[in-house]
């Protein structure tokens, strides 16, 4: 039985595409490869879109009743794993078997990837730049959130003036 949520499921139709593609043009000497191959592809593919999917999108709801504050986010797991760590599970189960066939290749293979996950960490901005720009994107919402108000009101006001009023209280009883 396989158990996921949200798109979790897509490591497992990712595995098992790959794994047929691979099966079938490598010959059975060279099996081992199409194992790797299928390995790396499917951490991957669960190590950047598990990321990009489970960070994105957070909704803060506040609740009328008890005023409390709900964090609601995308959960995308795995056997309630979720789905970017699969991809480091994945991509650990290919460098074991690259290691059991190639010893050179294996730690060729290991500082590849690692590289994959040091390099986005490295780049990132500094948390100072971060917090700036969100105290400015609260000013603008801030701002935005004044003019909305400002031009409801007008709104209303254009609206009350453009009512049909009743006609008849001109003519003579």
């Amino acid at each position: 039985m396989i158990v996921w949520s949200g798109r979790g499921y897509l490591s497992v139709i990712v595995l098992l595409i790959t794994l047929f593609i691979c099966v079938s043009i490598f010959s059975t000497e060279n099996a081992d490869y199409s194992f790797i191959i299928t390995a790396f592809v499917t951490g991957i593919f669960s190590w950047y879109f598990g990321g990009k999917w489970n960070t994105k999108n957070e909704l803060i709801v506040i609740d009328k009743k008890s005023e409390q504050q709900l964090k609601i986010k995308n959960n995308h797991t795995l056997f309630w794993i979720p789905m970017q760590y699969c991809g480091i599970i994945f991509s650990t189960l290919g460098i074991i078997i690259l290691f059991q066939n190639s010893v050179l290749f294996g730690v060729i293979t290991t500082f590849i990837l690692l590289a994959f996950i040091v390099i986005p960490f490295i780049i990132q901005k500094p948390k100072s730049e971060i917090k700036t720009k969100t105290t400015y994107s609260e000013e603008n919402k801030i701002n935005n959130s004044s003019e909305i108000i400002s031009e409801l009101k007008k709104e209303n006001s254009i609206k009350k003036e453009l009512e049909p009023s009743d006609h008849s209280k001109f003519m003579p009883k």
